[in-house]
């Protein structure tokens, strides 16, 4: 069996797509067909990716003539939705929030012979499905259209709650904490798309990444609140152990890598 061979094996047998497969290892859906017809290989830094998200040994991906136990290995448990789950889950998110909304308004409206703080409510559940929605109907790159709903919806939704609570603050004060957030959480998301699978590694470089962000939308809120001069010692304690957490998963990633590179030499 030619290493194209397993590897189309081997993905079917994780029910993954041409396309969902590249989208793991950051390569185009062209570069897996090609691989898959045997018309290039795929170079060191992805072998070690698909032996991890395949479960097998590098030499299994590059030999032709090596087998593993029973000829195939065993498959790692895929947790990928079916449709119908997908289905199940948005209508039953939808009847949630739906219900959520009518309960804070019928209360607000009774209690208070009018609608108040139940309109802020309905406004926030409503731009919290929204953010969701693209996980549970999208059928290709779910997690990106998820970042971008994330990154559309804060603004439109700050506006609405500035102008029902009638404080500008929120408007202004909120784009400048959900700007940060935004570019943080993008960060993130292409450093696992960049180090994946290698998720200790993954995890080290983003909460790297994190360490200014609570720094930065403190001192946003005493500026914008007029709260004077801040204490940096809290913020030195937050980022010291952040950065310790950071340092963790870099030693981590180090173990296991180092325990890797002495099981394939033992010498």
């Amino acid at each position: 069996m030619t290493p194209g061979e397993k590897i189309q094996r081997l993905r079917k047998q994780q029910g993954l797509s041409q396309e969902a497969l590249a989208e793991r290892i950051t390569v185009t859906r062209q570069t897996i067909s090609k691989w898959e017809l045997n018309q290039s290989s795929p170079d060191l830094f992805f072998i070690a990716q698909l032996s991890d998200i395949f479960n097998v040994s590098s030499d299994y991906l590059i030999k032709d003539d090596m087998v593993e136990p029973d000829e195939l290995p065993v498959m790692k448990r895929s947790y990928r939705l079916s449709e119908r789950s997908r289905r199940i889950l948005l209508v039953s998110f939808s009847a949630a929030a739906l219900t959520a909304m009518c309960v804070c308004l019928i209360c607000d409206y009774f209690t208070a012979d009018g609608l108040s703080w139940s309109l802020t409510a309905a406004v926030s559940i409503v731009a919290g499905w929204l953010v969701l929605l693209p996980s549970l109907t999208a059928r290709s790159r779910p997690v990106v259209k998820t970042l971008l709903m994330a990154s559309i919806i804060p603004i439109p939704l700050l506006a609405l709650l500035s102008l029902l609570l009638a404080e500008p603050v929120v408007l202004t004060l909120g784009a400048c904490v959900s700007l940060v957030s935004i570019a943080a959480l993008w960060a993130v998301y292409g450093i696992f798309r960049r180090f994946w699978p290698n998720w200790y590694r993954a995890a080290g470089f983003s909460l790297l990444v994190m360490i200014p962000v609570p720094v930065a939308i403190t001192h946003l809120a005493a500026a914008f609140l007029q709260q004077g001069t801040r204490d940096l010692s809290s913020d030195v304690f937050n980022s010291a152990i952040t950065l310790v957490l950071a340092l963790s998963c870099f030693g981590l990633d180090f173990v296991r890598h180092r325990g890797k590179d002495d099981a394939v030499d033992p010498a």
